[in-house]
């Protein structure tokens, strides 16, 4: 199976809509697609969008916590964005979803709180 990525700018936070299986095979993608947005900013602030992932095994899960790490790094917050579900409840029992904000919509996850100052950006994610 394929990842679909594509990302915007959206209220001072770069959006991944993550679409498709996230697995052994193309976990690297989002690790490199990640690491390239927040490489243009640092103190990024970045929303996974998962409402469209299919599927998801550890090492998509493992995916998910590197690019948390990466964020930390640099002062920056990940957030993700997964309604109610077969995927929701994979990141709660896999315990992913105790080390970040999970939220049931970009709506949600927009207006939610930040625990770190947000710098304003233009333009798209490439």
């Amino acid at each position: 199976m394929a990842l679909f990525l594509a990302g915007h700018w959206e209220n001072g936070w770069a959006v991944m809509e993550i679409k498709g299986v996230l697995d052994g095979a193309t976990a690297r993608e989002l690790r490199d697609f990640a690491d390239s947005v927040t490489a243009q900013h640092r103190h990024q602030h970045l929303i996974l969008d998962l409402s469209e992932l299919t599927h998801a095994d550890a090492d998509g899960l493992d995916a998910l916590m590197s690019v948390r790490t990466l964020l930390g790094r640099d002062q920056g917050q990940l957030c993700l964005v997964c309604p109610e579900g077969r995927m929701e409840r994979l990141l709660r029992s896999s315990g992913v979803a105790s080390a970040m904000p999970v939220y049931p919509s970009l709506d949600a996850a927009l207006s939610a709180p930040r625990t770190v100052p947000v710098h304003r950006m233009g333009g798209g994610v490439q």
